[in-house]
């Protein structure tokens, strides 16, 4: 399984957050309080994530992106926090990269990670 490149920088803050899928259903009734029960023990956590590169940076990632992890459909090993200190976690890609070029050497990439086992 790859790691993503320790030459990149970490997420920014700005951006930086996250929320499990939800874990019941949820009945309304016709008259008084609506019926909640749940359905799973344990959901995907999603952490929408972005970054900052240099262009040079940039190429190291999407070639990342392209070779080490087959255009963001494998898991990968990546530092993140998501509540409980940087620890490392398994993540996937769950939408397309969007890159915006911010600067003449600067791109700013987002995208949303699957977290495995978080």
């Amino acid at each position: 399984m790859a790691d993503f490149p320790a030459t990149l920088p970490a997420p920014l803050l700005s951006g930086y957050g996250g929320e499990a899928d939800k874990a019941f259903i949820r009945t309304d009734m016709d008259a008084g309080p609506a019926r909640q029960r749940q359905r799973f023990t344990k959901t995907p956590y999603h952490q929408d994530v972005s970054w900052r590169f240099k262009a040079t940076e940039m190429i190291v990632f999407r070639e990342f992106h392209k070779t080490d992890i087959n255009l963001g459909t494998d898991w990968f090993n990546m530092e993140l926090d998501i509540g409980d200190g940087l620890a490392t976690y398994v993540v996937r890609f769950t939408k397309s990269c969007r890159d915006e070029k911010i600067s003449n050497n600067t791109w700013q990439v987002s995208t949303s990670l699957e977290v495995q086992n978080a």
